[in-house]
């Protein structure tokens, strides 16, 4: 019998089969969430963190022996065969954790089918439009063709030296999508439970803030994007709840703001091209919305928002298309992806109109992408494994790159504020790459985890790169913490 994460006592590495993955991705989207989530604060003040965890950990990453390399998400993907069945199926499939043993894996036709019908019935039930899957068309092709190779493959060059730091903060059961840095201390937030956790860079000391949120007590509020302005402070997405909050990291108080389209799940803000969040000559930021196809502008004086309308993705229904992420160029224009929808977009603020492009692949998922100073995109694709990169001023293509790793799927590209240079997540391989952007060079560094599924990037001016563990569910990251972590890496 499948075991319910939603009431699971202990979610720890020894029960490799007993939990679905698709039940998860659904999870994560929105399901139905109560008896997972808790509320561990109730007041509105800091409060220091109990010693629950070891100390920051500190380590270099050494050559494994290839005899002895553990089998990554990558390395199962690599087997698959190459079309639109496999692009769909990262696509649908990996968006919360990687498919790999011991977790997120089946070995017979029963297995498959529970956990795909019972994950229909919930993406029914909720119109969430994840899963691209007719039922019955996967359980056939996951048993013809998902092979677990003895050990893992070498990558085809060699991995660069680097000393990783740990920061483990928060709670096991908490959702830790994004990290930032900024006052001293390096922030994550709790999609579950709506608490946003600082640690002191220099004396190591933790606090926790109960965002004041109105999400009902016990329940989540989605805490989902987290980016820094430039004037100093930290915002904050609530998918669930539709809210956007602002967190002032000298007072440590916030202001939440109220008013987005219900039903549309606030996504991400806009950023510009040195991965702050944007904002226009009158100070107004703007968030894309996952379940709606619209862009949303908000006065942070006022707390006003307006509504833009983009483009109706006609082969999907609205709530399918998953517009994603967005960029701001040098105009003021504003650049996003749809993942699902599998299209470029172009909102222009004077205007009001949007336009919209297929330049790519069929479901190559286009995700977390960049700008750089010259106006051009850099876009990760989750079903291929590729970066688009594209001239903006030109419109058009001027260069398709693949990851180093083959079967790995790039979450996110940020580009580094003091280098110039870009990072792209190995969401799939426990993997950062560094990205040349003069001659499109990687450079690899391992993760010193396995199972580290990453979705974002932080960069500070000590040459440091940040990171954090961001699987749902938190125990997909093999390590010894019972907490959500912070990574440091310091290239050697």
């Amino acid at each position: 019998m499948l075991q319910d994460p939603r009431i699971s006592a202990r979610m720890t590495s020894d029960v490799p089969h007993s939990r679905s993955f698709f039940f998860r991705l659904c999870f994560w989207a929105g399901g139905p969430l109560a008896l997972c989530c808790f509320f561990l604060f109730a007041q509105s003040v800091a409060s220091p963190l109990p010693p629950q965890h070891p100390p920051p950990s500190e380590n270099k990453t050494k050559p494994t022996p290839q005899s002895v390399l553990p089998v990554r998400s990558s390395d199962i993907i690599a087997g698959l065969p190459d079309g639109e069945m496999k692009r769909k199926f990262v696509v649908g499939c990996t968006p919360c954790h990687q498919i790999a043993p011991p977790f997120a894996m089946r070995y017979d036709k029963l297995g498959w089918d529970t956990v795909i019908k019972r994950m229909h019935q919930i993406d029914d039930d909720l119109e969430l439009r994840l899963i691209p899957f007719h039922k019955g068309e996967l359980t056939a092709w996951l048993l013809k063709h998902v092979k677990i190779p003895a050990h893992g493959a070498p990558p085809p060059r060699p991995e660069a030296k680097a000393a990783w730091k740990e920061y483990p903060i928060g709670v096991h059961k908490g959702f830790y999508h994004d990290v930032t840095i900024l006052g001293g201390r390096a922030w994550i937030v709790d999609y579950f439970g709506n608490i946003l956790y600082g640690v002191d860079l220099k004396t190591g000391a933790k606090q926790a803030f109960p965002v004041p949120i109105s999400a009902p007590k016990g329940k989540p509020a989605g805490a989902h994007s987290m980016d820094i302005s430039r004037d100093g402070e930290i915002w904050i997405t609530f998918t669930k709840t539709q809210q956007v909050a602002r967190f002032d990291t000298k007072t440590n108080t916030f202001r939440v703001y109220s008013g987005f389209q219900k039903g549309a799940n606030v996504q991400y803000f806009a950023l510009d091209v040195d991965r702050y969040v944007y904002k226009d000559p009158k100070g107004r930021v703007w968030v894309n919305h996952f379940s709606k196809e619209i862009l949303s502008r908000l006065d942070p004086k006022t707390g006003k928002i307006r509504v833009f309308q983009t483009p109706r993705t006609q082969r999907l229904p609205e709530e399918g298309v998953h517009l994603y992420a967005v960029v701001a160029d040098s105009k003021g224009r504003l650049w996003y992806t749809e993942t699902h929808g599998n299209r470029l977009g172009m909102l222009d603020p004077t205007t009001g109109k949007a336009e919209e492009w297929e330049l790519f692949v069929s479901w190559s998922g286009p995700k977390r992408l960049a700008i750089d100073p010259q106006d051009r995109l850099w876009i990760p694709h989750l079903g291929t494994g590729g970066i688009t990169v594209y001239d903006t001023r030109q419109r058009k293509i001027i260069k398709q790159l693949s990851l180093p790793i083959p079967g790995d799927y790039p979450y996110a590209i940020r580009r580094n504020r003091y280098t110039g240079d870009l990072w792209v997540t190995g969401t799939g391989s426990d993997s950062l790459y560094r990205l040349n952007p003069a001659n499109y060079q990687f450079t690899l560094y391992r993760l010193p985890r396995k199972g580290a599924y990453t979705r974002t990037v932080d960069f500070t001016k000590d040459g440091y790169i940040w990171t954090c563990y961001g699987s749902f569910p938190n125990y997909h990251t093999i390590m010894p913490y019972q907490s959500g972590v912070i990574v440091r890496l310091s290239p050697q």
